[in-house]
């Protein structure tokens, strides 16, 4: 029997309004090699998580149906290419990543390239309602409110139905040897997300309701987790909607992460989550001049002119969420050491601040 979602996950539509990402999707993949280091900090930039990795990826579309719910999921997945990939003892743990309001699965290009060459499966998913179709044939003076109609007390529910299903459909093609998954160890599961996926993975990693502390949205399959631009729109009982995250997290957000239609949502407002998650494996950082675009992951296209400071964000970004992966999902105490005793904080500009707790 499929796990039923509790209507008390839906307020959690109510922080929609911040998830929005802007209008066109860049379609072009980026290689993670192609964002360069801080110039003030390259002297201090070869470390193993701030480089590409050693795996040349292949990446593979499919939609996948989820005759269940009557409904189809489109995936694009990242994956690291072996000779001999069926008879290799070598395992890759996965990540999922979830697009923005009005993204598409080739959101997180950046993150899911530099991922994968390390050795992780990618799977990056759409979600229907909540996705580019919203905006694609609308006239430019009718986006704003289609964009807004995405914005529905049902559309989180939908997502967090499709990352239950995304992981059943990982499991199950693992098991099947299926050529992407040959290599997956879907034990060691990622979730992350950006905006609207931000908080589609909160949901999933236990955020409660603020009215009953109702959790019907935790997924226990999920090992650890990393937001890009989460927030805490609903200022209710924050301590009872984020005390209970007990996976490690990690936040990231901008100094510039702010209100993108108009919501009111500030940038302290995307700290919140972590100050209020409990103390145990929580990380942040907050890069300088980081606005809500930068940390889609993808490559800007015509929405804006893409500055020097953005491609060192995310190289910051790319390093240090690498180093979380590695310490969460491969147990590499190296990359615990290197997070916590200042070798990522080395490498950050003087104004960005990266805390933990």
């Amino acid at each position: 029997m499929k796990p039923t979602l509790s209507l008390v996950v839906k307020y959690f539509a109510v922080v929609a309004v911040s998830c929005f990402l802007a209008v066109v999707i860049s379609q072009t993949v980026v290689s993670a090699g192609e964002v360069a280091p801080p110039a003030n900090r390259a002297s201090e930039a070869s470390t193993p998580w701030t480089m590409p990795g050693p795996f040349r990826i292949a990446t593979t579309l499919g939609t996948w149906r989820d005759a269940f719910r009557d409904r189809d999921v489109p995936v694009k997945v990242y994956y690291p290419v072996l000779s001999e990939a069926r008879t290799t003892t070598m395992k890759f743990p996965v990540i999922l990543f979830s697009h923005g309001l009005g993204g598409s699965r080739e959101g997180g290009q950046r993150w899911a390239a530099q991922w994968a060459s390390h050795g992780y499966v990618v799977v990056a998913m759409q979600h229907a309602g909540s996705d580019e179709a919203l905006w694609k044939t609308a006239a430019p003076r009718d986006i704003a409110e289609k964009m807004k109609a995405g914005m529905t007390i049902d559309n989180l529910v939908l997502r967090i139905g499709d990352v239950r299903f995304v992981i059943d459909q990982i499991l199950r093609r693992s098991a099947a040897g299926e050529d992407a998954f040959a290599n997956a160890d879907p034990v060691k599961l990622g979730m992350s997300g950006h905006s609207f996926g931000a908080q589609t993975t909160l949901a999933v990693i236990g955020q409660k309701s603020p009215i009953n502390g109702a959790q019907s949205a935790l997924d226990h399959r999920i090992t650890a987790a990393i937001a890009f631009s989460p927030n805490a729109r609903n200022k209710t009982n924050l301590p009872l909607q984020f005390g209970d995250i007990t996976l490690p997290a990690f936040s990231i957000t901008g100094s510039e992460d702010g209100s993108i239609l108009g919501d009111g949502t500030r940038p302290e407002d995307r700290r919140k989550p972590f100050e209020y998650m409990p103390e145990g494996q929580k990380y942040l950082a907050v890069f300088d001049g980081g606005d809500h675009m930068v940390f889609g992951g993808h490559g800007f296209g015509p929405r804006r002119p893409e500055t020097a400071r953005d491609r060192q964000i995310q190289f910051g970004v790319m390093a240090g969420t690498l180093a979380f992966w590695n310490v969460y999902l491969k147990q590499d105490s190296a990359a615990r050491e290197w997070l916590a005793e200042g070798g990522y904080k080395a490498i950050l500009g003087a104004k960005d601040v990266f805390d933990y707790k």
